[in-house]
């Protein structure tokens, strides 16, 4: 989901290569970043630097997730009657720190939150909230257990690409 005001990035074939080579893991350092992208080091770090000036790569931290962390897809219903109070809702689906992953969705749902929560109880609580929130209509959570996780969306463009 875009943020308001935010432009969408749009990458060559070369980018999204160098940023396959990139994702899911600590950025390197030095002569390991060239060695990795096959270039020299100047223009390795000058590339990693544009990547980050156009939003296509961040600084993230690595962490590990405690045990017992609740991880939720919810699909909300809403009333689409009224503009401005889906806007309202938009942003406050934004502003939830819980919310890692917010798409408008087709079919009988409008939309798809993913969210993480600290135990099952917290999870069951903040669900159950959503049917406070102007315009929800239906919320329906399923509780998830995570098998794999792969951020690795240019590998995923690029091999859609050639499929």
């Amino acid at each position: 989901m875009i943020r308001p005001g935010q432009k969408p990035v749009s990458l060559t074939r070369d980018q999204l290569r160098i940023l396959a080579k990139l994702e899911g893991r600590p950025l390197p350092r030095g002569q390991g970043l060239a060695e990795l992208l096959g270039m020299p080091p100047v223009t390795a770090w000058r590339l990693v630097r544009m990547l980050r000036q156009i939003g296509a790569l961040r600084l993230v931290a690595l962490l590990r997730l405690p045990p017992g962390i609740c991880e939720c897809v919810t699909y909300l219903k809403v009333g689409w009657a009224d503009p401005d109070s889906l806007e309202a809702l938009d942003a406050w689906i934004l502003a939830d720190a819980a919310i890692t992953v917010a798409v408008r969705v087709t079919g009988a749902y409008d939309y798809r939150l993913s969210s993480r929560h600290a135990d099952f109880r917290s999870a069951t609580d903040w669900s159950r909230s959503l049917l406070l929130r102007p315009k929800v209509d239906k919320a329906v959570t399923q509780f998830c257990t995570v098998i794999a996780d792969r951020p690795h969306y240019a590998a995923a463009i690029l091999g859609a690409d050639a499929g």
